[in-house]
C-alpha cells in the first residue's frame, strides 16, 4: 500500500508547477499585453497628435467674406497650398474652382434675397475645412449706381452724370496723375449727381467713382480725346488730277488718303493747314475716303465719288 501511494505522489509532482513557473508564466504574457497595449496606445495618440495638429490656427485657412454690391468677395489664404474651393447657395448646385496656390479671391453673385453661402476649402493633402455666411438681403439694396460721361467733339467741356435708383451718396473724380476730386450730394434722397468739367486739347485719362447711399459702389475709367475744333476738308481738282486740303487751328497730325483701294498717308505733319495731292484719277467713278487725325488725337472722316471723263 505505501509504494502505491509513494508511486501516485511521484507522478503528481511530475506534471504539478511549482509556483515560481506559474509566476513566469503570467509575468510574460503581462509583458506581451503590456506591449500590445503600447502599441495600440501609440498609434491612437499618434491619430490624436495630426489631428490636434490639423486644428491648431496655423494649420487652419483664413478666409475673410466681405461684400461689394451684388457680390460676395472671399479672400482665403493658407499655409498649405490650397487645391480648389467648392461653394454653393443654400442646398443649390456646387461650383468648383481650381486654385492650385497659397491664396485667392473670388467674387460670387449673390442670389438677392436671404440664403447662405457654403463653403468648402481642400489643401493638396485632401484637408477639407467647411464655412457658412448667412445673407439677409430682403429688402436691401445691392445695385450699384451708373455713371455716364459725356462729351462732344470740338467742345471743351465735359459732363459726370451718376444715377442710382435709390438715393446716392458722393462721386470722386480723378485725372491721371492727379489728385481725387469729390462731389457730394445737395440734399437727401437725390438720385443724381451731375459735374461738368473744362477740358484742355489732348488725350488723357480719367477714373470716376460713384457711391450710393447704402454703400454700393460702381468705378469706370475712360481715355478723353479733346479737341477744340473739328478738322475741316474739301477736296480740289485739276483735270486728272485731284488735292486734300485741311485745316485745324489745333494743328493736324495725320491724313489718311484711300483712293480706289489703294492708300496714301502722311503722318506727324504738325500744320494747322496742309494741302495733300496731287492724286491722279481713273477714268470713270472714283471713290476717296479721307482720315484726319488732329494734334489732339481726334478723328475726322470723310468719303465722297469723283467722276472722271477725258
Amino acid at each position: 500500500m505505501n509504494q502505491i501511494l509513494t508511486v501516485e505522489m511521484n507522478r503528481n509532482k511530475s506534471t504539478s508547477k511549482t509556483p515560481i513557473e506559474i509566476k513566469n508564466i503570467v509575468r510574460f504574457f503581462a509583458i506581451i499585453i503590456m506591449i500590445f497595449g503600447l502599441t495600440l496606445s501609440g498609434e491612437g495618440c499618434y491619430a490624436i497628435y495630426k489631428n490636434m495638429e490639423a486644428l491648431k490656427p496655423t494649420n487652419i485657412p483664413s478666409v475673410t467674406i466681405s461684400r461689394k454690391n451684388d457680390q460676395a468677395i472671399v479672400n482665403i489664404t493658407n499655409n498649405t497650398e490650397i487645391m480648389k474651393i467648392t461653394y454653393s447657395w443654400d442646398n443649390g448646385e456646387e461650383n468648383v474652382v481650381p486654385v492650385n496656390d497659397f491664396s485667392v479671391q473670388e467674387s460670387i453673385t449673390l442670389l438677392g434675397y436671404d440664403s447662405t453661402l457654403n463653403l468648402t476649402i481642400e489643401d493638396i493633402n485632401g484637408k477639407q475645412v467647411n464655412y457658412q455666411k448667412q445673407y439677409i438681403l430682403n429688402g436691401v439694396d445691392i445695385t450699384k449706381p451708373q455713371i455716364a460721361i459725356n462729351t462732344e467733339n470740338g467742345s471743351n467741356k465735359m459732363e459726370i452724370v451718376a444715377t442710382d435708383e435709390t438715393a446716392m451718396s458722393h462721386i470722386v473724380y480723378a485725372w491721371e496723375g492727379e489728385e481725387e476730386n469729390v462731389v457730394n450730394i445737395q440734399e437727401q434722397g437725390q438720385k443724381e449727381i451731375k459735374k461738368e468739367l473744362s477740358l484742355t486739347p489732348g488725350t488723357r485719362k480719367i477714373k470716376v467713382t460713384a457711391e450710393d447711399l447704402n454703400g454700393n459702389i460702381e468705378q469706370i475709367e475712360k481715355e478723353i480725346i479733346t479737341s477744340t475744333s473739328k478738322p475741316e476738308m474739301y477736296i480740289s481738282t485739276n483735270k486728272d488730277e485731284f488735292f486734300v486740303n485741311v485745316k485745324d487751328k489745333d494743328g493736324i497730325k495725320d491724313i489718311t488718303i484711300n483712293l480706289n483701294g489703294q492708300v496714301f498717308s502722311s503722318k506727324n505733319i504738325n500744320k494747322k493747314e496742309v494741302k495733300a495731292g496731287p492724286l491722279k484719277l481713273k477714268q470713270g467713278n472714283n471713290t476717296i475716303s479721307i482720315e484726319v487725325t488732329n494734334v489732339s488725337g481726334y478723328k475726322q472722316t470723310a468719303t465722297t465719288e469723283l467722276q472722271y471723263n477725258p
